[in-house]
């Protein structure tokens, strides 16, 4: 009797002391093996992934979408992120500037000429979200499985058994949505979008918005003013200040991508001050047009006013007697009109008050008939039918 009760003891003892070893168990991170399923994100594909601006001071940003996840670091307007999901009021978003993560020695090589960078020597190895107020031991948020081959950034020495690393591709952190100000969609400047659903990691191209991403920044701006000074008119634009910066992006080393992207833009700021300057030249050019013109028309006009109103007379020409109708014995008159060299021009007749005129002093003389012409019936020439009668010069022999 004795026994049993020594025997059952012995059996209560060890399964409470099973029981503490696997709950301090399940609270150390595991090593290996694939990572728990990160909860579902409500993405809507026409707005992941998106460059946002935090409008907080002081927000947390956490290891998961929750209040129940521990706190990474904080962040403070108006640093910008790249959120890539969100699960009800949390954003996911790649860690910011400072983050790190957690990764167990023991599944990473390191070259003793080249410390910095860790080799991971097994499969489905996992990843934790760093805490600056959090031992490795205790930090049991994964972020991403990683495989054999897969390289990682070793910042300083081994803690304990872990070696904290920079976040590899892949890995998120997580802030409340409430205080993120959508900015514009990100594209492959900032992060290469997963190809697939089934691809959940989107690789990271640069640490957030610091370093690279503070230049690719400063390019958008700088597109951003480009655009809106192609909107004014040739005469107001003004590249001068943008084309310095975007030089001073092209010229800097560190600048990535962004610099040459800014080569690019450069040449749009060429195209547009070399099409401004074509126009104001071509203004010059009109305004130089329009002046030639206003000199000729007003030369022309002093012109037409110095000439006789030729315009409204019938014709032009010198009046002498028609020896062929001087003797007519019936009807009005008819004379001959010659040019300056006595070719005839055609016969004249004057009507209506013009037939009482005396012709006497009109004989040799320059004139203007004001009158209609038409075929003369008596011969092969025209007629001029008059009724008024203008001396334009006087004859040579009166001078």
């Amino acid at each position: 009797m004795e026994w049993n009760r020594l025997f059952k003891s012995v059996i209560i003892t060890v399964i409470l002391l099973s029981s503490i070893v696997t709950a301090a168990e399940e609270k150390r991170p595991a090593a290996l093996g694939s990572p728990e399923p990160a909860p579902t994100a409500e993405v809507n594909e026409a707005q992941f992934p998106y460059i946002g601006e935090i409008t907080g001071a002081d927000l947390n940003v956490r290891s998961g979408p929750g209040t129940n996840y521990y706190s990474c670091g904080r962040i403070s307007a108006p640093a910008r992120v790249v959120v890539v999901g969100q699960t009800f009021s949390w954003s996911q978003i790649l860690p910011p500037p400072g983050s790190f993560s957690w990764i167990y020695k023991q599944y990473v090589d390191t070259d003793i000429n080249n410390p910095d960078v860790g080799i991971v020597n097994g499969n489905s190895v996992r990843v934790y979200a760093g805490a600056d107020d959090r031992d490795a031991m205790v930090s049991d948020s994964v972020q991403i499985g990683l495989d054999k081959g897969q390289k990682v950034r070793i910042l300083g020495a081994a803690v304990g058994d872990y070696y904290k690393i920079s976040p590899p591709e892949g890995a998120t952190l997580w802030t409340s949505s409430q205080y993120i100000k959508f900015i514009r969609k990100a594209d492959e400047i900032d992060i290469t979008v997963p190809k697939s659903p089934a691809d959940a990691r989107p690789e990271v191209l640069m640490e957030q918005l610091g370093g690279e991403g503070g230049k690719i920044e400063l390019y958008y701006d700088l597109a951003k003013q480009v655009e809106d000074e192609k909107t004014k008119p040739p005469a107001e634009q003004n590249f001068s200040k943008i084309r310095a910066e975007l030089n001073a992006l092209v010229a800097d080393a560190n600048s990535g991508k962004a610099g040459e992207y800014a080569k690019y833009l450069l040449k749009d700021v060429e195209r547009c001050e070399l099409a401004k300057d074509s126009a104001e030249l071509l203004e010059s050019q009109k305004a130089e047009l329009q002046n030639k013109l206003t000199e000729i028309e007003e030369g022309h006009k002093e012109t037409v006013e110095n000439l006789p109103q030729a315009s409204k007379y019938a014709v032009v020409g010198i009046f002498k007697q028609s020896v062929v109708y001087e003797d007519r014995p019936t009807g009005n008159k008819r004379f001959l009109i010659v040019d300056a060299n006595d070719i005839p021009l055609c016969y004249a007749e004057a009507i209506g008050e013009a037939a009482n005129i005396d012709f006497e002093d009109y004989f040799g003389s320059k004139v203007g008939l004001v009158g209609e012409i038409s075929s003369d019936p008596l011969s092969s020439s025209a007629l001029v039918k008059f009724t008024e009668i203008e001396r334009l010069e006087e004859a040579a022999e009166k001078k």
